[in-house]
C-alpha cells in the first residue's frame, strides 16, 4: 500500500509569523493535531499538538510567541507514491508520529501513525515491537501497549501535570479519583483547554480531563483498539 492510499488530503497550514495562540485556536476549531508553517509560501517546518504543551504551557511563555520559534524544522517528509512501510521507518527512525507529503515541492497531504494503524493495523508491530513468534494478524493489545503508566490525582494542577508529560516524554497520564482512573489528560487537551484558550490561573487535571475513561482489555484483538481509536 502507497502513501497515497492512507494520507490525510487537507492540510492546515499557517505561516511562519502567525502566532501560535492563534495556531493553536485553529488547531482546536479544525478537529487537528498539527499544521504545517510555511515561508514565503513554501513548507518550512510543523508545529504539533506536542510541541505547543512542551514549548509553551509546560515552559510557561507568555506574550506572543511565533510559529517559527517553536516549530519543527527542516521537515522530515515523504511522497505520495512511497510504500507505506518507508512512512513507518521513517517515522520511527526520527521519533515522530507524522509526515508531510509533497509532490513537486507541492504540499499534498499529511501521514500520521494514527492513519496508518486505522487502515493498516498490521503495522502496528513497526511502531510498538511484540514478542518474536508473534503474528501480527493475531496481536492482542497485550502483546503491544505500555506498562508503565504515569497516573496524577484529579486535583493535580495541569502546570505540574504539563512538565512531568515533558519530563518523561509522554502525551499523556491517566487521571484517578482515591486512586482509581476516571479519566485521561493528552497533550492535546493541554493545548486546546488551556493554550487555545488562554487561560490563566490554577487549573486542576479534573477540569480539563476527558471523561468517562473508554478502555479496552489486554486480551483484545489489536485490531479492535485500532478502531476505537478511529
Amino acid at each position: 500500500m502507497k502513501v497515497k492510499d492512507v494520507m490525510t488530503r487537507e492540510v492546515i497550514t499557517e505561516d511562519e509569523n502567525v502566532s501560535v495562540t492563534v495556531i493553536s485556536r485553529d488547531m482546536e476549531l479544525s478537529g487537528i493535531g498539527s499544521v504545517v508553517i510555511t515561508s514565503g509560501g513554501r513548507p518550512a517546518g510543523i508545529v504539533t499538538d506536542r510541541d505547543i504543551m512542551q514549548k509553551i504551557c509546560a515552559a510557561r511563555r507568555t506574550g506572543s510567541v511565533k510559529a517559527k520559534e517553536i516549530m519543527s524544522s527542516p521537515l522530515i517528509i515523504i511522497g505520495p507514491e512511497a510504500s507505506v512501510e518507508k512512512a513507518c521507518e521513517l517515522m520511527t527512525e526520527n521519533d515522530i508520529r507524522r509526515l508531510p507529503v509533497l509532490e513537486n515541492d507541492e504540499l499534498v497531504g499529511i501521514i500520521s501513525v494514527r492513519n496508518i494503524l486505522t487502515r493498516t493495523p498490521e503495522h502496528v508491530h513497526k511502531f510498538y515491537p511484540a514478542e518474536e513468534g508473534i503474528v501480527a494478524e493475531l496481536l492482542e493489545v497485550g502483546d503491544v501497549m505500555t506498562r508503565d503508566v504515569i497516573t496524577e490525582d484529579e486535583l493535580t494542577p495541569v502546570s505540574k501535570i504539563s512538565e512531568d508529560m515533558e519530563t518523561t516524554g509522554i502525551g499523556s497520564v491517566v487521571i484517578t479519583s482515591e486512586n482509581k482512573p476516571i479519566g485521561i489528560v493528552t497533550d492535546r487537551d493541554i493545548m486546546v483547554k488551556i493554550c487555545a484558550t488562554g487561560r490563566t490561573g490554577e487549573v486542576k487535571a479534573k477540569e480539563i480531563m476527558s471523561s468517562p475513561l473508554i478502555s479496552i482489555a489486554p486480551g483484545a484483538p489489536l485490531e479492535r483498539a485500532c478502531e476505537l481509536l478511529a
